[in-house]
């Protein structure tokens, strides 16, 4: 299905083909729910399993918990991959990476769960040449490409605006998303996380 996004200055198109047995991995932030609705709004969708990839400071009522998952999707289905939570904490001499993480993790999934298509709602940084206040150490890694991961971004070439686009044009409720890096259940619209999201609202201002 073709989707159209953004303001008229910088308009993106970006197609999604789900084929059969799929899933996402999901956090509790806007890109991956509105991806998660994408998925359903396209043709003779396939039922969609719902991954979290767990870490060890993962628990509670934040953002990136099953809980608030289910919050969003309003189903109790979701799995947790914890298979590699020990690589996560600082001080384990398995420690890696959280990329590394991530793919060990999209590899256990794609593997024991017989998934054909993994999804993972991946964006774009602000361009930093742009706005240089989101180079910071707390600026998000997020991949160029995600080649080598064996996983569908749709999203990864979208900046936040685009995303926040999609969700207005498919009347999407963002408000139970959650990513502020500074408040695990509120916004402290000081974190990076925080900024960006206002940041893409901004871009939109003055867009019918």
């Amino acid at each position: 299905m073709r989707f159209e996004c953004g303001p008229e200055w910088d308009t993106r198109i970006i197609n999604i083909e789900p084929k059969g047995k799929i899933g996402i991995l999901m956090s509790g932030g806007i890109d991956s729910w509105v991806l998660y609705n994408l998925l359903k709004l396209t043709p003779n969708c396939p039922p969609i399993s719902i991954f979290i990839i767990m870490a060890s400071g993962d628990g509670g009522e934040g953002f990136d918990t099953p809980a608030r998952i289910s919050l969003l999707t309003d189903r109790d289905d979701i799995i947790e991959i914890d298979k590699f939570i020990e690589c996560t904490k600082n001080d384990s001499p398995n420690f890696k990476p959280w990329g590394e993480v991530i793919k060990m993790s999209i590899v256990y999934i794609l593997e024991k769960y017989g998934l054909d298509e993994l999804y993972n709602g991946s964006n774009m940084n602000p361009p930093i040449e742009h706005f240089p206040e989101f180079n910071t150490d707390k600026m998000s890694n997020r991949p160029w490409n995600v080649r080598e991961f064996e996983i569908k971004c749709p999203l990864l070439h979208l900046y936040k605006y685009h995303i926040i686009d999609l969700a207005n044009k498919y009347n999407l409720d963002l408000s139970n998303t959650h990513s502020c890096g500074g408040d695990p259940l509120g916004h402290c619209g000081k974190c990076w996380q925080c900024l960006e999201k206002q940041w893409g609202y901004k871009q939109l201002e003055g867009e019918v």
